[in-house]
């Protein structure tokens, strides 16, 4: 079975997509295309790249090693330094390290550029704050007068995934004038669009994975200050505008996954944590093929 992959962004809790690889591979699964966003587009590009689920769960202590280290870069400084810092970056870390490891993971399997991967096989979200406007990538480097084909797959990464406010926005260049990128989150958390608009799909299924909270109460979040302002903010765009988008037709393709509320940054998560995530993606996975498997034999 051929199939077109969608991963939506979910940060620390996009560990979940492993265990929807290794049920993808158990079943024989082949997959064609993959679209994601934020930490979904990380995941995506690497099973893009050839990349097995055992061998993406072997990198998760460099990942968050490499979490660990941007946290610590500033714990000791006082909070009005953060401020400071961000207020003239726009970010309190720059993202080069995530872009510099993924560039390296990419390169092991003779990745660089997206012409190094089969043709359309891998696109991502994120949002250009300046033109105000979705970018879909790499089509859309053509807006940065800039080659799809040569564009690289670790900095379209590090642009689908620059969580505002954590992360310095990627800056682009459009003649003379300098554009700011952030995570494809704010503008479109799941992009399932992205696969179905020029209907090329229509041989081959979509299915989508989704990552939501298992609290399903509607909940007051606690508003204190201004981090947890632009928190709130965020989280109430990236949640709600694909959910009102979402036709039902589309949400028979989606697995909608249950995974416990984090923050997108979390980067404290023990070995055992990190594994339940990867289980509970594994399980609902093989669940939802099982039952797409009996449903199609029904059919014949």
């Amino acid at each position: 079975m051929i199939i077109d992959l969608v991963f939506s962004g979910g940060g620390v809790k996009a560990i979940t997509f492993i265990g929807v690889v290794e049920a993808l591979e158990k079943k024989g699964i082949k997959v064609r295309r993959i679209a994601g966003t934020s930490a979904g587009a990380l995941i995506g590009a690497l099973l893009a790249a050839g990349y097995t689920s055992k061998e993406i769960k072997n990198m998760l202590p460099q990942l968050t090693h490499l979490l660990y280290n941007q946290d610590r870069k500033y714990t000791w400084f006082p909070t009005w330094f953060k401020w400071f810092h961000i207020y003239w970056k726009k970010g309190l870390f720059s993202g080069e390290d995530l872009q510099k490891w993924l560039e390296q993971r990419l390169l092991e399997k003779g990745i660089r550029f997206f012409s190094d991967l089969p043709q359309g096989s891998l696109k991502m979200v994120a949002s250009d704050l300046t033109a105000g406007k979705m970018v879909v990538l790499p089509d859309d480097a053509l807006y940065y007068d800039r080659d799809p084909s040569l564009f690289s797959v670790a900095k379209a990464v590090r642009m689908s995934a620059s969580l505002p406010f954590f992360y310095e926005p990627v800056r682009m260049m459009k003649g003379k004038k300098e554009h700011l990128i952030v995570d494809g989150g704010v503008l479109s958390n799941f992009p399932i669009w992205v696969l179905e608009e020029n209907g090329a799909s229509q041989t081959v299924p979509i299915l989508g994975f989704q990552l939501q909270s298992t609290d399903k109460r509607e909940k007051e979040r606690k508003i204190r200050n201004v981090v947890e302002l632009f928190s709130a903010l965020f989280l109430t765009m990236k949640e709600a505008h694909d959910a009102r988008h979402l036709e039902k037709i589309q949400r028979q393709k989606i697995l909608f996954i249950p995974v416990p509320d984090l923050s997108p940054t979390e980067a404290s998560l023990s070995t055992k944590e990190m594994h339940a995530l990867i289980e509970i993606g594994r399980a609902k996975t093989v669940d939802y093929l099982n039952h797409l498997i009996a449903a199609d034999r029904k059919l014949k």
